[in-house]
C-alpha cells in the first residue's frame, strides 16, 4: 500500500499519460512484439516501437515516488529506468499527439483540460477503516488495498465514469457539497476540487487504478 496522496503545488506542471493500454502484439507464435496498443476514445493508438512504449510507461507514476511526477521525472524514468537513450524527442511528440499532457493545477488552463479529459476508473472502492475514516481505500476485492486516498479524492475518482468529463464531475462535486452545505467552503468551488483531485490522479494512474481519457465531443 502506497503512502500519502501528493497534493500538486502551484506553478508545478504535472505530466499524465492519456489512454488505456489493451496489450502487445505478437504476428506469430513465439514471434517479438510488433506494437502496443493504446485506446484512446474511439481509436485504437499503436506504439510500435519499445522506445515510444517506455516513454508512455514512465509518464505514470511509481508508487513509491513520494513527490509529483513532472516533465524531468518522466525523461529520468525513461533514460535511468527504461533505457530510452533520447526521451525528450518522444516526450515532445507524444505532448503534440495528445498521449502526454502537462497540466498546472493553479494554471486557469486546467480547467480546459479537465473539460477535454475524463477519468476512467480501473479498480474498485474498498472503503475506509475505523482506524483512519478519512481516507478510503482503492484496489481488489479480497486483498489489501494498494492505495488510500483522501475522502475527496476517492469521491470524484468514484463518480468519474458518471460524467462527461472530469470538469463534469468536478462541477457536479461542488454542486453537491454545496447543497449538503459542507464545512469546508473551498470544496463548493469545482476549481478547487479538481486542484486537489489532480495529485490524487497521478497515484490512481500510477497503480492502474485508473486512466485519462479523451473526453467524449459534444
Amino acid at each position: 500500500m502506497t503512502g500519502p496522496s501528493t497534493a500538486p503545488t502551484g506553478g508545478t506542471p504535472l505530466m499524465f499519460p492519456v489512454g488505456r493500454y489493451t496489450g502487445a502484439f505478437h504476428p506469430a507464435v513465439g514471434a517479438p512484439v510488433r506494437y502496443h496498443s493504446l485506446s484512446v476514445g474511439r481509436l485504437s493508438v499503436q506504439l510500435e516501437t519499445e522506445s515510444a512504449f517506455n516513454v508512455w510507461v514512465a509518464a505514470h507514476r511509481p508508487p513509491d515516488a513520494g513527490r509529483p511526477w513532472t516533465r524531468p521525472e518522466v525523461a529520468r524514468a525513461a533514460t535511468q529506468r527504461l533505457g530510452v537513450a533520447d526521451p525528450d524527442v518522444l516526450i515532445e511528440e507524444f505532448r503534440t499527439d495528445g498521449l502526454l499532457v502537462e497540466v498546472d493545477a493553479a494554471d486557469p488552463d486546467a480547467v480546459e483540460f479537465a473539460r477535454a479529459h475524463r477519468v476512467l476508473p480501473l479498480m474498485l472502492p474498498l472503503g475506509n477503516t475505523p482506524d483512519d475514516p478519512l481516507r478510503h481505500g482503492i484496489g481488489l476485492f479480497g486483498a489489501e488495498p494498494l492505495l488510500r486516498v483522501p475522502t475527496l479524492v476517492n469521491d470524484v475518482w468514484m463518480w468519474s465514469s458518471a460524467g462527461g468529463s472530469l470538469w463534469d464531475v468536478c462541477v457536479a462535486f461542488a454542486s453537491a457539497g454545496a447543497r449538503a452545505e459542507v464545512d469546508d467552503e473551498r470544496e463548493h468551488d469545482p476549481r478547487y476540487v479538481l486542484g486537489e483531485f489532480l495529485g490524487g490522479l497521478q497515484e490512481l494512474i500510477g497503480i492502474s487504478a485508473a486512466c485519462l481519457d479523451e473526453a467524449p465531443r459534444r
